[in-house]
């Protein structure tokens, strides 16, 4: 883990939070890329002040980058 991105490094302490294992499902199973891979996550709501929906940025080593939309719910 010394050479792991802060992404990785996020997403290995944070792997009990609901969000994170969501997250890490849709990169390791819909996208089928390894953890590893991931250099940069970018969470960003449609509203700051009251988001409706949240998409996550994900970044890879290779230069690609994968969006996935999420709706909050109250």
């Amino acid at each position: 883990m010394e050479n792991s991105s802060h992404a990785q490094k996020w997403l290995l302490s944070n792997k009990d939070n609901p969000a994170v294992q969501f997250l890490t499902d849709w990169i390791t199973q819909t996208l089928q890329r390894p953890l590893e891979s991931v250099e940069n996550i970018e969470i960003v709501p449609d509203n700051p002040d009251a988001p409706s929906s949240v998409d996550f940025v994900v970044e890879f080593s290779d230069g690609t980058t994968e969006t996935q939309s999420v709706e909050v719910q109250e």
